[in-house]
Parts: structure tokens; C-alpha cells; sequence
């Protein structure tokens, strides 16, 4: 079953006209975002560059930290950075046009332009805008193509960098052209984006340095280098400046009919009945209770994040030159974000209401106790281990893997999450009602089963 389109509820939120903001600019909310880039400003460390859109308008645009620590070139909003997987938004848009001008149709089996792709014929297009191909990640794109799928199409969510290099390959075919300049004919001219397109030079004038945390606690600059490898998944480069007017050409419909829009921001479904976090180059989700589209970035020595919050007209865009892994002085693009939403729309942040916590009866937690064999890519088992062993601790089960302890807190009978952590345990009842196996689920994004084996 593929993403059903969005209900016409989700358009009116995206669309509609909002009601005017009680929250107006102000010196002093700028000075709070200020405050939020302190430990990188007047210093030497690298930094992010911020744009916030409010009402239809920029409400502030800047720079913090340094570009380049060793030349003393500070970020400015003209600084580029990589953009890595917010480039998966660009690439399900130019797909999207495609199909809105007969140049395909996302029901297409994705043999009809790569005949040369083994499990083809049973892939649509549409599986590979939504992560629910099955297309095994980490891999080459020739690589990609040969691999048998990991599940069934439409049956799970794994996000798949593959498939999306996957789609760069189907716009080339179906347009006849080269996938960057697919883009900028129909993306990045026609809204102004001067200053983005396809990272293939390690010379790129003006783009910022990456940097990584070093074990010393130090920041250290990344080697220069291309991200073509990238391609149509994380390859393009951009500066807050552009993704201002991304975001507008995406608000006011100039890069795809409402109707369209409609499709790229509905929730994935899945065979079963469940609801994904992704729609077709969109992450779905909420933030303090306000719907959220957008999508985040990570490459070495950047990390990106634009979202969206229609039913407040407003935006944000935060891309940072540091690395997320390890966390250093500068949170994380997303983390500032949401920071900045918080401070700007305080007056329509939910609070987070405390859950009274699911009681289970010791027999309950214990049926599902008991060691369980990941069916996972092998990059992952090489991080995790084969197994995940389930234990109980006085009222509470526990899951570990070869690197990790985690206590998990019952959401039901059958759902258990992590706390402070994005990592969902499903478990599963066979037809005698024994466990059969454990659905893992991180970030809504990634979707891995383990099977009983004991």
C-alpha cells in the first residue's frame, strides 16, 4: 500500500492564512538568540548562520562564529555550507514536477528508467520518495542496484540515502538531463538561489570550513573535499540567504501546485495500517505541539535543519559548520531551532504533559524477556552486535545491545520507548501469544526487527 495523499485537513494548515502572531520581533528576541549562539561568538570556533521568517518576512538573519577559524573569516548569511540531506527535499520536489508535467509518475516501477536495478520491478517511485523501498543503505549506487531488498516495499520505513541517489538516476532518465541541472532550471533559477547547487569542488570560493570535535577537546578542521559522492542525497551546498527563498518558493507554491504539496507533506503509510514520519522529501512531524515540515542534515563537519511551522507562518534555518558527533560547545542544528521556535512562538508552545506511567504486572514484562537476533544491514550489526537481549529489572524492562543499556518505560502492553532517548521497542505476539520478535524503531526514520531466538 502506498502514502495515501494528505487529507485536505493538512493542506488548510499548511496553506491557510494563519491569524496574526501576538509575538512580534523584537531587539529583545534577538538578543535571546544571541544568547543561544554565546559559546561560539567573539571566539575562535566555528559556528552556524541563522535566518528566521515570521509572518512572510525575515525577522533576523546572521551570522556566528568563525567560517574559517585559521584565515579569521567570520559566517555571514552569504556563507555557504553543505546542506547533506536537506538536499533529499530538492530532489523529491524536482521528482515531483516531473511527475506533475508526464515525465513520470511515481506509481512507476522504478525498472521503467533503470532497467539495469534487480528488484526494480517491484520498487515505485513512490517507495523510494518515502523511505519504504526496502533499498539497503551505506552502499553504492551500482551496489544498490544489484543488493536484494531488505523487505518488502511498503511494508517498513528505512531511510535510504541509496534510494535517494536511486531518484537523482530516474531524473536524469526521464528528463534527459544532468540531476543538478534538472535543479537549477526548475528549482534554484527560477527562485533566485544564486549561490547553491551540486558540491563537486574542494575550491568551492566561499564555502565554510567544516570542523570536528578532536579527542582533545578541540576543534579541528576537515580536510578539504568534494561531496559529489553525495549525489542526489546529500550533495548540494547552499546559504541561509537561499534557503530563505526555498522556503517561500515551497510556502507560496511556486515549485510544485498546492495538490502536489499536498502529497510530498502527508505522512508515509505503511501495509499495516501505521503511519510514518516521512512524506516524499519531508520529515512530518510536531514540534511543542505546532505541525512541523522539514528536513535535517548531517555531513562531516556540518550539520543542517529547515522546518516549517504553517499554522504560524514561520521558519527557521540554522546551518552550522561543526559535526554533530562528538556534541561540542554549539548544539546541534535541530537543537537550535527548536530553541528559536520556542522563543519566538512561546505564546503557542505546548507544555509537555507528564504521562502517568504504565503499570505492567511482573508475568507481563517478563513474557517478553529473552534474547533476539537483529535482521538488520550489516553495518549496523557491526555497531549494535547480532543480538538484543531483553531483561527485567524490578518494574522496568532493559535492552542491551553490544554497546548499549537502555531502560525502557511501558507506553502500553506492547510499546516501549527509551527515555531521553528516540528509540521505540514494538513487540510482537505470535498466534500461541508467545513474543516472536521486537520491531526497533529510531527516530521514526529507520525501522529494524529482531527475532526471538529463545
Amino acid at each position: 500500500m502506498m502514502p495515501s495523499i494528505t487529507p485536505l485537513f493538512f493542506a488548510a494548515l499548511f496553506f491557510a492564512a494563519p491569524p496574526a502572531s501576538s509575538v512580534q520581533p523584537s531587539a529583545a528576541l534577538a538578543a535571546k538568540v544571541d544568547a543561544l549562539f554565546a559559546p561560539v561568538a567573539g571566539g575562535k570556533l566555528p559556528g552556524a548562520a541563522v535566518a528566521i521568517v515570521q509572518d512572510g518576512r525575515v525577522v533576523l538573519m546572521k551570522g556566528y562564529g568563525m567560517a574559517d577559524v585559521e584565515k579569521n573569516v567570520p559566517i555571514t548569511p552569504g556563507a555557504i555550507f553543505r546542506l547533506a540531506s536537506v538536499t533529499k527535499s530538492f530532489t523529491a520536489v524536482a521528482t515531483l514536477q516531473l511527475h506533475e508535467r508526464g515525465k513520470l509518475n511515481i506509481e512507476d516501477p522504478v525498472s521503467k528508467y533503470l532497467p539495469d536495478f534487480t528488484a526494480g520491478a517491484n520498487v515505485r517511485i513512490a517507495h523510494l520518495l518515502t523511505h519504504t523501498a526496502g533499498v539497503p543503505d551505506f552502499i553504492s549506487i551500482e551496489e544498490a542496484k544489484k543488493r536484494p531488498l531488505e523487505f518488502t516495499p511498503g511494508s517498513r520505513i528505512s531511510y535510504s540515502n541509496s534510494g535517494y541517489q536511486l531518484l537523482g538516476l530516474i531524473i536524469e532518465k526521464a528528463s534527459g538531463k544532468r540531476w543538478e541541472e534538472c535543479l537549477r532550471e526548475n528549482i534554484f533559477q527560477p527562485l533566485g538561489m544564486k549561490h547553491t547547487g551540486w558540491d563537486r569542488s574542494s575550491e568551492l570560493p566561499g564555502r565554510a570550513t567544516g570542523y570536528l570535535l578532536g579527542k582533545d577537546g578541540a576543534y579541528e578542521p576537515v580536510q578539504a573535499q568534494d561531496a559529489a559522492g553525495a549525489f542526489a542525497a546529500g550533495g548540494l551546498y547552499s546559504t541561509v540567504e537561499d534557503m530563505v527563498r526555498w522556503d517561500e518558493g515551497l510556502a507560496k507554491s511556486k515549485v510544485l501546485k498546492r495538490k502536489t504539496l499536498e502529497l510530498a507533506f502527508s505522512p508515509g503509510l505503511l501495509t499495516d495500517g501505521r503511519r510514518t514520519v516521512y512524506g516524499m522529501g519531508f520529515i512530518i512531524g510536531k514540534h511543542g505541539g505546532l505541525r512541523e515540515i522539514g528536513h535535517g542534515g548531517d555531513i562531516t563537519g556540518f550539520n543542517t535543519w529547515i522546518a516549517r511551522y504553517p499554522e504560524r507562518d514561520f521558519a527557521v534555518v540554522v546551518l552550522s559548520n561543526t559535526g554533530m558527533r562528538p556534541p561540542g560547545p554549539l548544539p546541534t542544528a535541530s537543537d537550535l531551532a527548536h530553541r528559536i521556535v520556542e522563543l519566538y512562538l512561546a505564546d503557542y508552545i505546548e507544555k509537555p504533559q507528564q504521562k502517568a506511567p504504565v503499570q505492567l504486572s511482573a508475568a507481563a514484562l517478563d513474557s517478553w524477556v529473552g534474547r533476539y537476533e537483529f535482521d538488520a544491514p550489516e553495518t549496523v550489526i557491526q555497531q549494535t552486535g547480532r543480538y538484543l537481549t531483553i531483561t527485567r529489572e524490578g518494574e522496568r524492562l532493559i535492552g542491551q545491545d553490544k554497546n548499549t543499556k537502555l531502560p525502557l518505560e511501558a507506553q502500553s502492553q506492547t510499546v516501549f520507548q527509551s527515555p531521553g532517548a528516540p528509540i521505540v521497542f514494538t513487540f510482537v505476539r505470535g498466534e500461541e501469544g508467545k513474543a516472536t520478535e521486537v520491531i526497533v524503531t529510531v527516530m521514526g526514520l529507520r525501522e529494524f526487527r529482531a527475532k526471538r531466538v529463545d
